[in-house]
């Protein structure tokens, strides 16, 4: 509910008259005559409902409730001081709100946020994570970096860029079984296998010629990120997208088993209210090429 106030002018005489004990000290410091200087205390006193000040032949004093209210106003106006000064004359950065998927974050981003804030100057950058069928997130965000099929219907969207799947180990897993990579298919398909819940090998099988039955694993992951993690571990051989991972294959940490891959169809895309694309391209185009300078597109 909004709320009447008194006057800032008749707040700002009464402190004056309170410090100086005197009208007419107050009227000549605040370039006012005597008489609006009493005008406005009688109008904040009316607004009060009591008097702030008795006056006695000498000047002024402050009465109880004067003295109350003088010295919560003279804190009062100090934090109003204090807001204007940390904003007044001060660049205030534009706020961005992005959503990340949590495996696009653990697996490629967060290595790469000193890039993407360097591509963003004059913005301040606030990363989500929601949960993938949080749909509402959408309309508190700028942006969403999703993996999906493209299916937000009610959104704008932009692709971030194709990827492929591939098979890929870590070292020690293969020389623990005493093998070296480039493997054929099938016998890439004889060392401990891991299972992603949003992906079948059967796709990855029909290419390479294998019979499409799936096959067992010895663990499977609902985050790819975490899939990868595990694969780099030495825990068994996995079925990757390149960007995520993109650095763990640079760095020597995994290698690809076979020459097959697949295109993926679930891939990143940037997702924005309609109507909302001007604030949502500069995250576009920056996570795009950080993607392309990953994939080497």
């Amino acid at each position: 509910m909004y709320k009447r106030y008194p006057s800032i002018q008749s707040m700002h005489a009464f402190l004056q008259a309170a410090r100086t004990g005197s009208f007419t000290k107050a009227a000549q410091q605040l370039d006012l005559t005597h008489s609006a200087i009493s005008q406005q205390i009688r109008s904040l006193e009316e607004f009060i409902g009591q008097p702030l000040f008795v006056r006695e032949a000498g000047g002024i004093v402050l009465t109880d409730a004067g003295q109350l209210f003088a010295s919560m106003l003279t804190d009062g106006f100090g934090q109003v001081d204090r807001a204007l000064s940390s904003v007044r004359n001060r660049h205030v950065p534009q706020t961005l709100i992005v959503d990340v998927d949590s495996e696009l974050a653990q697996g490629w981003l967060n290595a790469r946020l000193p890039q993407l804030l360097a591509a963003l100057p004059g913005y301040q950058v606030m990363f989500l994570s929601t949960t993938r069928g949080e749909r509402p997130s959408f309309e508190r965000v700028d942006v969403s970096l999703r993996y999906g099929y493209g299916e937000w219907d009610d959104c704008e969207m932009a692709l971030v860029c194709g990827d492929h799947v591939t098979a890929v180990a870590a070292p020690a897993l293969l020389t623990r079984h005493g093998v070296q990579a480039p493997l054929a298919p099938s016998a890439a398909m004889t060392l401990p296998l891991l299972g992603y819940t949003r992906r079948s090998w059967i796709p990855w099988l029909d290419a390479a010629a294998l019979e499409p039955l799936e096959p067992a694993v010895v663990a499977a992951f609902d985050n790819a990120a975490n899939m990868v993690a595990a694969a780099e571990a030495g825990v068994g051989v996995a079925l990757v997208r390149g960007l995520l991972a993109a650095d763990a294959l640079q760095h020597g940490r995994l290698v690809r088993l076979t020459d097959v891959a697949i295109p993926a169809h679930y891939n990143l895309y940037a997702v924005w209210q309609r109507g909302q694309g001007e604030r949502a391209q500069a995250v576009v185009n920056a996570v795009q090429q950080l993607a392309r300078d990953t994939l080497g597109a």
